[in-house]
């Protein structure tokens, strides 16, 4: 860092709260004042950029594994179902969103379930706010879905009539937000009880294969039967994925009703998980 660059007299001391940004002056330093959420949100970046670069280290492809794993799926499931979407012509690139979202929340659970027992040298040794490590769990793949999602482009020359240009797009960053939240508070409350008690990973894992077939992932909401329609629509993850591909593939945006039956759910979900984290950080320091 050149001598002309004002951050060049910017330390960072440890000190028994945590790790501090300050200026030396001589034989002391002082500490400079930022914003503590611009702090958090720092440390938060710098472990996604951690978790999204260790991911790929030492692979001669890279991220295009990634790239590859949801196509090849695509391609088999589309082959095998091929006759029973006669009349759905666009059910590949229907079926590439389902598969990108859910790539996305079972690598992230899994990945955040284990992030404590993983890293537990730093949350003893180091002091910070321990629900940054989930949180970096749930953002660093999706960081990968959004580079998944070069995917779903690619598409467009095969399926042109699959993805209509209208004002629905503009609900995919809420749907995307709502995604988030939900796994956020599932990895907060996994996390933090797979310290205390170490089953709870494979209670995930074993979760997760019975919620796909719970979420309209391979098929569509209207394939179960109508009387079922009404118990799989509380699954919020089922209205997030449904109106991902009403927008891209049908140009429709999620209804009030269907917004409800996402929102609502996520939000007890995050606070549930944030309640429960809270609950039970401290005793998680003595297991980890």
């Amino acid at each position: 860092m050149s001598s002309s660059d004002p951050r060049a007299d910017l330390w960072t001391v440890r000190t028994p709260t945590g790790a501090q940004i300050c200026r030396r002056e001589g034989d002391h330093y002082v500490r400079v004042r930022t914003p503590w959420l611009r702090e958090q949100a720092a440390l938060l970046m710098l472990f996604v950029g951690n978790d999204f670069r260790a991911r790929y280290r030492a692979q001669a492809m890279g991220v295009i594994w990634s790239l590859l794993q949801p196509l090849v799926m695509m391609s088999i499931l589309s082959l095998i179902f091929s006759r029973l979407r006669a009349n759905e012509p666009n059910y590949p690139v229907l079926l590439l969103i389902g598969l990108l979202v859910w790539q996305w929340v079972s690598q992230a659970l899994n990945s955040s379930t284990l992030s404590f027992v993983l890293n537990a040298d730093m949350v003893k040794r180091t002091v910070f706010p321990r629900a940054l490590l989930p949180l970096a769990s749930v953002l660093s793949y999706g960081m990968n879905a959004l580079v998944e999602s070069i995917v779903v482009l690619a598409m467009i020359p095969f399926f042109p009539r699959a993805f209509q240009l209208s004002t629905s797009l503009l609900a995919i960053p809420g749907l995307l937000l709502c995604l988030v939240l939900l796994l956020a508070g599932v990895a907060l409350a996994a996390s933090v009880l797979n310290v205390i008690y170490r089953d709870v990973a494979y209670l995930v894992s074993t979760s997760l294969l019975l919620v796909y077939w719970l979420t309209p992932v391979i098929y569509l909401p209207t394939d179960p039967p109508e009387r079922w329609r009404p118990i799989l629509a509380l699954n919020p993850l089922s209205g997030i994925i449904t109106g991902l591909r009403d927008a891209i593939v049908h140009g429709a945006s999620p209804s009030l009703v269907d917004w409800l039956r996402i929102v609502g759910p996520t939000l007890v979900v995050l606070l549930v998980g944030i309640n429960l984290f809270r609950h039970f950080e401290r005793e998680m320091l003595d297991h980890v």
